[in-house]
């Protein structure tokens, strides 16, 4: 089989862990995509003998992973959800669509969606139901915009490509480079200075339990973090160890990102209260950049940020 013959398809699930149909299932545009079809909990059939020698193992609660970077854009019609948005869905975001303008997704903790995902390798295809997974956003200067996906499901033995995939690419457009004419928003706690980089890890707690009579991947828990790089402003513009203390009080303010200028390509990524926890000094063409570790902190709850497409 050739490596770069790879594609990735999903469909929503009515019930858990129930697969969907393959014809009804969206095709993924991905920049890598790889599996690992078989993992899970190895017990040993342990023996006492006279002999030197290994011990026959079970995998006891089988499943499988795989992993994809997915170019971040938009769906090239404001208010209709980019077709990755499925996958968003199974990392326990809560979609909202606003017709005609935008569509929003942010965290949930209750009633969290699976999806069934297919991975084709070259005449080979491995069905995964009741997927749920964690992702992870990353804009930096000068390289095009990304998610990297990890995605756990129930395993299901790969089998022979019955017919070739008969679908094409909908509901995404090509995504843009980011820098300053493509990025027009890059604020760090309300200072809108030169951005080096963000990146914002959902942080989901994923697990695939396996108990008698029953199995399924769930997300029991999420901390979000990630990182910001500006370019160092002077401490009379903006006085980041002051925002980083937390010794005596903790300061919680936005980062906002805003990626993409035409109407059905613009991504917003809000985190309303955000807290910069360290800070290091970096090189940049010999100009010092701050690099900041950021939490996301939810005010009411489900709410520590926003990816937003309009």
């Amino acid at each position: 089989m050739k490596t770069r013959k790879k594609l990735l398809l999903v469909a929503p699930e009515t019930t858990y862990g129930t697969a969907a149909d393959i014809a009804d299932a969206v095709l993924i545009t991905c920049s890598e995509l790889d599996g690992s079809p078989y993992e899970g909990d190895r017990v040993s059939r342990d023996r006492i003998r006279q002999t030197f020698g290994a011990q026959v193992e079970a995998n006891a609660a089988p499943y499988a992973t795989v992993t994809a970077t997915v170019p971040l854009a938009g769906s090239g019609t404001a208010g209709t959800a980019p077709n990755f948005g499925l996958l968003l869905r199974c990392c326990a975001m809560a979609e909202t669509v606003t017709a005609g303008s935008s569509v929003t997704y942010q965290p949930a903790t209750d009633d969290l969606e699976s999806m069934t995902v297919w991975f084709v390798e070259d005449g080979q295809l491995q069905q995964l139901p009741g997927v749920r997974g964690t992702v992870e956003f990353s804009l930096t200067a000068k390289e095009y915009p990304t998610m990297s996906f990890t995605l756990t499901g129930l395993y299901k033995r790969p089998e022979t490509l019955a017919a070739p995939v008969d679908k094409t690419v909908s509901d995404i457009v090509d995504e843009i480079v980011v820098n300053k004419q493509n990025t027009p928003t890059f604020s760090v706690h309300g200072y809108a200075g030169c951005g080096q980089s963000m990146t914002l890890d959902v942080g989901n707690t994923v697990g695939y339990r396996a108990l008698i009579g029953c199995e399924s991947v769930r997300i029991t828990d999420r901390v979000s973090v990630g990182q910001v790089e500006i370019e160092a402003p002077d401490l009379a513009t903006k006085d980041y160890f002051a925002a980083i203390e937390s010794h005596e009080a903790v300061t919680l303010a936005p980062i906002i990102v805003e990626h993409g200028t035409e109407a059905g390509n613009i991504v917003n990524i809000t985190g309303p209260k955000t807290q910069l926890s360290t800070i290091s000094r970096t090189d940049g063409d010999g100009i010092v950049h701050y690099q900041m570790d950021a939490r996301y902190i939810p005010d009411l709850g489900d709410d520590e940020f926003t990816i937003t497409f309009k």
